[in-house]
C-alpha cells in the first residue's frame, strides 16, 4: 500500500493522490483497490471534513491501464465482471459520501478517471485540465461512468462526449458545469487548500452530511415523495447539536468557527 496511491491529511482535509506518473496515473485493479481503501479511511475518520483526489505528475489519470485491461479481458466473464465492479464500487462510495469530495485536475482526466471526477461534489481544474470519455475510440464502452455522466451534465452534452470520444479542455468543462473554477496551475493546490480551510471553519459537518443525503436521495424518488422526505429532514435537523449551536451563536451575535 502507498506506492500507487498516497494519503495525507491536513487541516481536516484528506488528500488522496494517484501516484503512477510513469503510467500517467492509469487505473488497474491494485490502484483502484488502494483508492477505495484510502477513501473509506477518510470517510470513517471523524476528524476529516473534506476529501480531495489529485494526481501526481502531468496527468490526473489517463483512465484504465490498457495493458492490464487487455490481459484480464482474456480471462473468464466472471473475473471481468468482478474487476469491473471494483471501479463501480469506488465511484459509488464517492457519490454516496456524506463528506465534501473534491477533485483537483491538472492534465488529462479520461475515461474511468473522468467518471471519478464526476462522482465528486466540486471539481477544480488548472488550465492544463482535459476531460473525455475516450472508450469508443479503442473499441470499448464507457459503461460504468455513463450513469454519472447523465447525472452531472445535460443528456445532450453527455451523449456528445460519450459517443464521440471527444476530449474537452478546462474552459469547455467549465461551460458545461463540470468544473467549478479554473485556477492557474502553479496556484491550484494552495488555492484549493485555502478554500477548504474556509469551508471547514464556516460550515457544520452535520448540516453538510444531511444536505448531501438530501441531494442524493431526492433524485431517486418522485417529486411529492422527495418533498415529504425533505420536510422530515428539515424537522430532524432542528434537534441536532449543530443547529442549536449555530442558531444560538447567530442570535447572540457570536462568531462561530466550526471544527
Amino acid at each position: 500500500m502507498g506506492e500507487r496511491v498516497l494519503y495525507s491529511a491536513s487541516d481536516k482535509v484528506a488528500y488522496i493522490t494517484l501516484n503512477r506518473p510513469e503510467k500517467r496515473n492509469a487505473l488497474d485493479d491494485v490502484t483502484i483497490r488502494e483508492l477505495r481503501t484510502y477513501f473509506q479511511r477518510a470517510e470513517k475518520d471523524s476528524e476529516i471534513r473534506a476529501i480531495v483526489f489529485k494526481g501526481e505528475g502531468s496527468a490526473f489519470s489517463a483512465g484504465a491501464d490498457l495493458e492490464y485491461l487487455l490481459k484480464i479481458s482474456k480471462s473468464s466473464s466472471l473475473l471481468n465482471y468482478e474487476d469491473s465492479c471494483g471501479l463501480k464500487d469506488l465511484l459509488q462510495d464517492i457519490y454516496w459520501s456524506k463528506k465534501l469530495v473534491c477533485a483537483v485536475v491538472r492534465g488529462p482526466a479520461l475515461a474511468g478517471a473522468f467518471g471519478l471526477v464526476l462522482a465528486c461534489d466540486i471539481v477544480f481544474a488548472s488550465e492544463l485540465g482535459k476531460f473525455g470519455f475516450t472508450e469508443v475510440k479503442i473499441g470499448f464502452v464507457p459503461a460504468v461512468v455513463l450513469n454519472l455522466a447523465l447525472r452531472k451534465m445535460s443528456e445532450s452534452d453527455a451523449r456528445f462526449l460519450l459517443l464521440t470520444g471527444k476530449i474537452i479542455d478546462a474552459g469547455q468543462a467549465l461551460e458545461l458545469g463540470i468544473v467549478r473554477e479554473i485556477v492557474p496551475d502553479d496556484q491550484i493546490e494552495n488555492k484549493v487548500a485555502t478554500i477548504l480551510k474556509e469551508f471547514v471553519s464556516s460550515t457544520s459537518g452535520t448540516a453538510v452530511a444531511l444536505t448531501k443525503g438530501l441531494l442524493q436521495t431526492i433524485k431517486e424518488v418522485p417529486f411529492d415523495e422527495a418533498m415529504q422526505y425533505s420536510a422530515m429532514v428539515n424537522a430532524a435537523a432542528r434537534s441536532t447539536d449543530d443547529f442549536q449551536i449555530g442558531v444560538n451563536s447567530f442570535l447572540n451575535k457570536k462568531k462561530l468557527e466550526w471544527r
